[in-house]
């Protein structure tokens, strides 16, 4: 399947009475519900009697969909591990306080709720634990260990 000129946040669906938008992640590349919906568009307006069909692209195709499923399961899980390793290290986020100086803290939880990873952390200063965004992350100091 070409996809040479198409541009995906602007894809919507073959069916005319459908005009939302595709979904599309942050970096603007088509999600696999996008990639599913082209696909079927590309199926359901084929013409069978062609003699230009070939089957072993629909094959190909429903390949490229499985390896995309595959890659985003291995991508979150790939990103929870990640969060879980941050349990008692100190992180620096991208937010700042009413100071202006990064927030940091120690990492003492992790939750996931969907696709949302949130860190539970104890923030430099503070006696209370409070929840931020793990794609807020950047940076990590490692925990010194005690032996």
């Amino acid at each position: 399947m070409s996809t040479s000129g198409v541009d995906p946040t602007s894809y919507t669906s073959m069916d005319p009475t459908n005009t939302s938008k595709a979904s599309t992640t942050k970096s603007n590349s088509l999600d696999k519900n996008a990639f599913m919906k082209i696909l079927m568009a590309e199926v359901s307006n084929q013409d069978p009697t062609s003699q230009n069909n070939d089957p072993t692209q629909y094959i190909s195709q429903l390949a490229q969909f499985s390896s995309l499923e595959q890659m985003t399961n291995l991508n979150n899980t790939m990103t929870l591990t990640s969060a879980l390793n941050l349990i008692g290290a100190t992180v620096q986020l991208n937010q700042t306080d009413s100071s202006g100086n990064y927030i940091s803290g120690v990492v003492k939880s992790v939750s996931k709720n969907g696709d949302d990873i949130t860190l539970n952390m104890q923030v430099d200063g503070s006696s209370t634990l409070q929840n931020y965004d793990y794609s807020n992350v950047i940076g990590v100091s490692p925990t010194s260990s005690t032996k």
